[in-house]
Order: structure tokens, then sequence, then C-alpha cells
């Protein structure tokens, strides 16, 4: 970790002292030297505009106001603190609704515990290495829901305030959604094209960007395409670079996701044959695997 960043405080917010001391070992081996705490949300408030900390890490469920209460209030602004500062939540309760609120209300990154330190020190490095491009607009305020990969693409839907329906259509049918969503389909195949067993940061790039096609086809509304880039997320994070990925798994997803890209409202059908066969061939793979 980068020494000047190490200098800042990082704020750690959950009732639970335990779970408390876990994080702060974490920090402190990876050479955070300045830590505060806090067991519910009036201290975790307390302590923000008593140090303006770099980061924030907190668990969503805390008495007082909650974590993502907590959220809306940096982005909304609190006195002296920075409204892009990157707040980590921690959950026991990843539930989709919970997870749309999250993304909603400005989270930075998420954590579902029980977790291990080497994913508390991955959502570090994310916030510190690759921040994300902070959006102020009138309908969402917070890191942009778009990664780095994406920076080069200038059409619609780039802000959550760019609007969902163009002319009456579906979203994702318009010309624009589908560009979007391609770009993400052409960055995965460039980075999937002869990938090396093993090859760890190769593997880090790839899950963002499979994490960049959800999320921009949640965006726009296409279930196909966001179906199958969680398919490929679910299965490159159960198998991991230390075991090896198949890379006829990640060719099979591209091919599909490609041909998504393509097919229309009314092949679908097609559409949805081509996403249970991703779910069963991900299936079979992890059962083998086991």
């Amino acid at each position: 970790m980068h020494r000047s960043v190490a200098r800042k405080p990082v704020v750690v917010c959950d009732p639970n002292p335990l779970a408390r001391r876990l994080v702060a070992d974490v920090l402190r081996g990876a050479g955070f030297e300045l830590l505060r705490y806090a067991r519910d949300g009036g201290e975790l408030m307390d302590v923000t505009l008593e140090c303006a900390p770099q980061i924030a890490i907190t668990a969503s469920r805390i008495p007082g106001v909650s974590g993502l209460e907590y959220v809306r209030a940096v982005r909304a602004g609190m006195q002296h603190v920075n409204r892009a500062m990157p707040v980590i939540i921690m959950t026991t309760t990843p539930t989709q609704s919970f997870i749309e609120a999250a993304r909603s209300s400005g989270v930075d990154e998420m954590l579902v515990a029980p977790f291990n330190a080497q994913a508390l020190l991955a959502r570090i490095d994310a916030v510190v290495k690759r921040p994300r491009a902070f959006v102020d607009s009138l309908a969402y305020v917070g890191p942009c829901r778009r990664r780095r990969m994406l920076e080069d693409f200038v059409g619609p839907h780039r802000r959550l305030s760019d609007p969902l329906d163009v002319d009456g259509a579906s979203s994702w049918e318009s010309e624009e959604s589908r560009e979007a969503v391609r770009a993400c389909v052409r960055r995965l195949s460039e980075l999937t094209f002869a990938v090396a067993p093993g090859d760890r940061r190769k593997l880090r790039e790839i899950f963002e960007v499979v994490e960049d096609a959800r999320d921009v086809a949640d965006e726009v509304r296409d279930m196909a395409m966001a179906e199958s880039a969680r398919s490929l997320a679910r299965y490159i994070s159960a198998v991991g670079a230390a075991r090896g990925l198949e890379a006829d798994v990640l060719c099979t997803h591209v091919d599909v996701m490609q041909k998504l890209s393509f097919l229309g409202v009314y092949q679908d059908e097609e559409r949805r044959r081509l996403v249970d066969g991703l779910v069963a061939v991900v299936d079979k793979r992890l059962r083998r695997a086991a």
C-alpha cells in the first residue's frame, strides 16, 4: 500500500467488536496506521465529521443510522467531508433488493460476510488504485456504476440520469443500448483471447469487465445479457485462477453474449434458451470440479 494513503485515517464501523478487530487486523497488516472505530450510526457520523476519513468501512445493519443512510448522508454533503469518499459496505444479506438499494445510495464496494482478508484487501485496492469517476446528477450521486473499461464510450446510458426508453421501444432494444452492451462484450472478447491458465492479473481484469457487462445490462434492462454475465462471474468466482479456468467455458459465454447483443425481443425464446444453456454448462463444470 502506498505510504501516503496508509497514513490517512480509515473508519471501521460494526456493532460486533470481534468483527471490528478482524477488519482492523487486516488493515494494519496492509500498512494502514490511522484507524478509527464506531459501534453504531451515531458514532460513525461523529467520527466521520471529526477526522474526515479517506475510506469508511461499515456494516449495513448498525444501530441508529444504517449503513446505507450513512452513505446517502455522505453523498449529500457532510460539512467538510469529501462527498466522493469511498464507502465499503459489509452485509450478511446480499439480496437483490439490498444490492440495488446499495448501488442507488452510492456505495463504492460491497463485502458479503463472512469474507477473508484477500476479499477485503481487493475492495480496498479497488477504491484506492482504481477509483471510479464520481457522478453528481439530479438522479444519482456517487461512483459511476460503469468501470474504467467504458471510459471511452461517449454514447447514451453512460450516466444513470440518461433516459432508459427511446421512442417507445424497450430500452435494451434501442441501438444506443445495444452498442453500450456490445462495447462490454468486445472488451471481454479481447481479454479472453488466448488467456493463459493461472494468469491472475488477466483473470481479475476479465472479472471486472464481466461485472461491467452485468451493470450495463441491468441498466438498460437486458435481463438475458445480465444473466449471462452473472453466469460467467459465478464460474470465475467459484473456480478462480488457482485451479485454472477452462477456456471453452469462457469462449462459450463470450459467443452467447455476442449473439444476445444482436437478437431482438421477438427472439426471446432463443435468448432464454441460450442463457439456460450457459447456466447448465456452469452447473456441470462446478459439479465436476467439486
